[in-house]
């Protein structure tokens, strides 16, 4: 069963790489092995799901905390887009109520957790200075089993590279895919995180 789903993933996450050139045909670069660039301390949290009893709407939810160790202070102004397997993609906070992400701070009792459109801004250098963000997307499709975060904003590495039919230039961001499997019934997990599969550095 192991071996069945990560061939499954793995053709999940061609998909997903897919997309992410939107329909392009690129040659595909990889980061560089040894960061060149300045590059944070994205600490990634859980993602879980929450289910808001008063509108019986559902949400994912995720938490990370991010260190500025650059030598440097730095903007953090971080995309975290939601892709599941199908096919939905879900760029963060679109979609949810303020009250749901007020409920869900409540939930978390962190003083320091922030809100995802509170938290953009400098972040200075010295492990004192580490932001503590909350990201919510819609769960309009509770049925998913496989799930990506793309967290873009972590690193300073780019790439640049040409559309050999437009000529067309594209920048490409080193971004952190963090994928996930959701065993089972999605709500009747309640918050039990879901499973962390893999996690690597692509160029998106």
């Amino acid at each position: 069963m192991t071996s069945r789903f990560f061939s499954s993933f793995s053709r999940f996450t061609a998909v997903v790489l897919l997309l992410c050139l939107a329909g392009s045909v690129l040659a595909y670069p990889k980061p560089a092995p040894v960061p060149y660039r300045w590059e944070l301390d994205f600490q990634p949290g859980d993602l879980r799901l929450y289910l808001d009893r008063a509108s019986g709407d559902t949400y994912w939810y995720f938490t990370y905390k991010v260190i500025n160790l650059t030598g440097r202070d730095q903007i953090w102004t971080p995309t975290i887009v939601l892709f599941t397997d199908h096919g939905h993609i879900l760029k963060s906070g679109r979609g949810v109520p303020s009250r749901v992400t007020n409920d869900l701070m409540a939930l978390m009792g962190n003083q320091f957790l922030e809100r995802q459109n509170e938290i953009i801004g400098e972040i200075r250098q010295g492990k004192e200075y580490a932001k503590e963000g909350l990201v919510v997307w819609p769960a309009d499709d509770v049925t998913v089993n496989e799930i990506s975060l793309f967290v873009a904003g972590i690193s300073g590495e780019t790439a640049r590279v040409i559309n050999p039919q437009t000529g067309e230039e594209y920048i490409l961001r080193k971004t952190l895919q963090q994928n996930y499997l959701v065993r089972g019934d999605a709500l009747s997990r309640g918050s039990l995180p879901a499973e962390l599969v893999d996690s690597r550095w692509i160029l998106r």
